[in-house]
């Protein structure tokens, strides 16, 4: 067995640091600060009274265990929550959806019911599958392999935009349970799996779909309890609530408090606890900013959703 020392994102493939900086060079040179947000707002005159949304995003390499497991129903939730759980960080309910599948064959019918599945939870959340491409790159993609992108559009009443610069110092952020590693960090998990350093039940445990916290916050909002939301993916717990407090404040986080999970327990043992923290949820999935006056009412209505007190801002 390798020292747990040797594994990292890096040698995993992945070099987050690259595309941080590839993000702050467009950020530079096009003064493109809405990158760094959960989803684009788009703002126009033809849309009197509202604001657009939409973000992009796909499931990394977790597809490929669910396509060789032909898990079709796992790709379609993974995609759609990739994407609604950052659409309704600034309250936006969706309207419409678009898939992109580069796919190296069309054989078998993995690919049609993943598109009949995006369909089915689309419905649940009331919007519409708008349409997609399927493209065929047989000299690109492996072979019975597919990757796939989604792309959400939503609105909000100019009203009742969520608006992270009203989050002020003194202000508690509340943590949600993921279910496990949802869909960021698969391929240092597949690493670890292709070592033999992951057991079978254990890497079966990293392949539950990932949860969606969109119910969750349509409730918040009507209640008016939430002053903004943070979608913990790529980068960790502390980056992705980073992105809401900006330059004007700081974070300070119980890390005690986070609800313990299996799965990450194993990683501390396998992976140096900063690198664990810098590429998993570690069992945050989402993250409202509140006053302190709504904290109790917060953690009443969202039981379902495991929450606890993660934080505040200073």
């Amino acid at each position: 067995m390798l020292h747990r020392t040797s594994y990292d994102y890096k040698s995993a493939g992945v070099d987050i640091k690259k595309a941080d900086k590839i993000i702050d060079n467009i950020n530079k040179k096009f003064k493109m600060d809405n990158l760094q947000n959960f989803a684009g707002l788009y703002s126009s005159d033809l849309f009197k009274g509202y604001k657009i949304f939409s973000c992009c995003d796909g499931i990394g390499s977790k597809i490929i265990p669910l396509i060789e497991r032909n898990r079709p129903n796992v790709i379609a939730n993974d995609l759609i929550a990739m994407n609604l759980n950052d659409l309704i960080t600034f309250g936006a309910r969706p309207l419409f959806f678009l898939d992109y599948i580069a796919a190296n064959n069309l054989k078998g019918n993995i690919v049609q019911k993943t598109i009949e599945n995006i369909k089915i939870i689309a419905d649940k959340y009331n919007f519409t599958l708008l349409g997609g491409e399927i493209s065929e790159l047989p000299s690109l993609i492996c072979e019975n392999y597919f990757d796939i992108a989604g792309f959400l559009v939503g609105s909000c009443k100019n009203e009742d935009v969520l608006d992270k610069d009203t989050v002020t110092k003194g202000d508690v952020i509340i943590g949600f349970s993921s279910n496990g590693i949802h869909s960021n960090g698969f391929s240092l998990i597949r690493k670890l799996y292709n070592d033999k350093v992951m057991s079978d039940e254990m890497f079966e445990e990293c392949l539950k779909p990932t949860k969606i916290y969109a119910n969750l916050m349509y409730d918040l909002m009507e209640k008016k309890l939430s002053k903004f939301a943070s979608n913990i993916t790529g980068g960790g717990i502390y980056s992705n609530l980073l992105r809401v407090v900006g330059k004007k404040n700081n974070i300070k986080l119980d890390y005690d408090s986070i609800i313990k999970q299996e799965i990450f327990e194993f990683l501390k043992e396998k992976i140096k606890l900063d690198e664990c923290y810098r590429v998993f949820n570690m069992g945050v999935g989402f993250c409202v900013f509140s006053n302190q006056e709504n904290v109790d009412k917060i953690i009443e209505i969202s039981k379902e959703y495991s929450p606890f007190v993660l934080g505040e801002v200073v």
